[in-house]
């Protein structure tokens, strides 16, 4: 017999379903830099997957695997099609991500090299894949798939806002990352790596937020963290040991090493 509770969600809102089709990395695009990777689809504002296995912590409860291929999607709709680093910053594999990096200091690193940040859309959507998954590898957390699963080590606050080599001591500490790619599935359907786990990483925020970027991706100590679920929380200055980024570029805008195509 069919769950009512379902059924009655599945009526009322449209229940899209799907397939899964994990597509690993499709390399590189005539339309990317060699370590970008294109990604294209359609971006619903708002998705809603039907949680199988919320559990409570202290503070919150989390959803640790979803009803597979079951996804509603409405709201505003946009065309995403966009080149995104396949590493998070400096994107290169094997290279530990850059930390301790504000929206505005990640803002100019992408710009200084004829990028810029993504956004929450093209994050979402390279995240989520063609069939909308919760998670950027499919519908249930697996704890050994990305760097997710470490245990939160507390912060000396005192210490870390002293700022200056203090704070980046403490940082030091309190890392658990681990080098770019090592997680090998830990990747998209579009082929990028680490979107859950490991660092956090700044996006532009949709227009309506209170501040111009926000984090996405969650880090180390959070298997939880899906493809949906932004951190709006901070100010464009705000930095912390596991505040990290990756860039973005439209598509066709670069040649396959990078430059800007005259």
């Amino acid at each position: 017999m069919s769950d009512p509770i379902f059924v009655a969600f599945n009526v009322a809102v449209g229940l899209a379903f799907a397939p899964m089709e994990k597509q690993g990395d499709p390399g590189p695009s005539a339309d990317c830099p060699t370590d970008m990777r294109l990604v294209t689809g359609k971006h619903f504002e708002s998705v809603q997957h039907y949680c199988t296995d919320p559990r409570k912590d202290t503070k919150d409860t989390h959803c640790y695997e979803y009803f597979p291929d079951a996804t509603a999607m409405f709201g505003e709709q946009t065309d995403v099609k966009v080149c995104m680093d396949q590493y998070e910053a400096p994107n290169k594999k094997g290279v530990n991500p850059l930390v301790m990096r504000s929206y505005n200091s990640s803002k100019k690193y992408c710009e200084e090299r004829s990028k810029r940040l993504c956004s929450e859309q093209e994050w979402e959507t390279a995240c989520e894949g063609p069939n909308y998954l919760a998670l950027s590898y499919g519908w249930s957390v697996d704890k050994s798939v990305c760097n997710s699963n470490k245990g939160w080590k507390k912060v000396d606050f005192d210490v870390f806002n002293k700022g200056g080599k203090e704070a980046e001591a403490e940082s030091a500490r309190l890392w658990q990352g681990t080098p770019s790619g090592q997680y090998v599935d830990c990747t998209s359907p579009f082929g990028i790596f680490d979107m859950q786990g490991n660092v956090e990483e700044w996006v532009a925020s949709r227009g309506a937020r209170k501040y111009p970027g926000s984090l996405m991706g969650g880090f180390w100590a959070k298997p939880w963290t899906g493809c949906r679920g932004t951190n709006d929380a901070h100010q464009p200055s705000f930095v912390f040991y596991e505040t990290g980024f990756r860039c973005c570029a439209d598509a066709g805008t670069l040649d396959a090493d990078g430059k800007p195509v005259r």
